[in-house]
């Protein structure tokens, strides 16, 4: 059945915090909230099969888990769950059992059978199925901090510093109040909050692509390349093309290449049409397209 279960006891303020939005138009949704929107739109639906395609993406951390609580609250004796996810964190906690895909981006995939949660994801850590004797990946996944990363720290040399003045930003309801601060070259700035309180409109405000409501000085004039949080490709061609085409001094620059093009792996994906590209494989070349422009000597 494809209906809305009238007798679903889920509530969208209550479980996917949507309770603010829900007079808004979905148009105007951020990224995680229009996530959260979809999320509770299937999980309100009158199925017996409930798929969830990468459900934990846009999501805060905060929001990721509460989204894995309320998928499982599905879990019925006569109803099915199927999901896709990275997040390791969240694949833990929602599974039950885990199939590992593995194969070539763009040429072919394998699905394994059904192992238990911690063993599946060991498989896909180790790149190895013990079950088939096979090794699908020659690399083996680890999460180690650098030790030397503090020390390394003290030696960079910052030779700018930018400022960025008092901000307001209006959006109707939903106010943005940015403090002044500054940031030098040499480092990167990560900004962490929950969906919806403005990372976005902040750095787009920064990048000269929305204006600020009121800003008692001028914005630095900054040459920024900006890749947004939501992609729909609208070029025409190969990916080899479009790198062309956009960054055509750096796509073939060796320093790019061996510091973005191979750890990003966008050599194979060279002959693939920028329309049939995956949700992943569409990330990594925005971000090669994001990192290349700049000036690149041509010598």
């Amino acid at each position: 059945s494809s209906g809305i279960n009238a007798e679903c006891p889920l509530r969208p303020g209550e479980k996917f915090d949507l309770t603010k939005v829900l007079d808004r138009d979905v148009k105007a949704l951020s990224g995680g909230e229009l996530q959260r929107f979809a999320c509770c739109m299937c999980c309100m639906r009158d199925s017996d099969v409930f798929m969830f395609d990468e459900p934990s993406s846009y999501l805060d951390v905060k929001q990721r888990m509460q989204a894995a609580r309320t998928i499982r609250t599905l879990l019925k004796h006569d109803k099915y769950i199927l999901v896709v996810e990275h997040d390791l964190s969240v694949l833990d906690y929602l599974s039950d059992f885990i199939c590992v895909l593995y194969g070539t981006p763009g040429a072919y995939g394998v699905v394994t059978m059904p192992f238990g949660v911690r063993e599946g994801i060991n498989i896909f850590l180790d790149g190895f199925v013990p079950t088939e004797n096979l090794r699908f990946r020659e690399q083996v996944l680890t999460f180690k901090v650098s030790e030397t990363a503090e020390r390394e720290e003290e030696h960079i040399k910052r030779d700018a510093r930018y400022q960025y003045p008092d901000m307001i930003k209006d959006y109707g309801p939903f106010k943005l109040a940015i403090d002044k601060g500054d940031f030098t070259d040499s480092e990167i700035v990560v900004m962490l909050g929950e969906n919806g309180t403005g990372k976005t409109t902040f750095i787009k405000m920064l990048a000269g692509i929305t204006k600020p409501t009121s800003c008692v000085e001028e914005l630095p004039r900054l040459n920024v390349s900006y890749k947004p949080q939501e992609i729909s490709p609208k070029f025409q061609g190969t990916v080899r093309q479009m790198l062309h085409d956009k960054i055509r001094n750096a796509y073939v620059y060796p320093q790019f290449v061996t510091d973005v093009i191979k750890p990003l792996q966008i050599e194979k994906l060279y002959d693939q049409q920028v329309q049939n590209l995956s949700g992943g494989e569409i990330q990594r070349v925005a971000i090669c397209l994001c990192l290349g422009k700049v000036n690149f000597a041509t010598s």
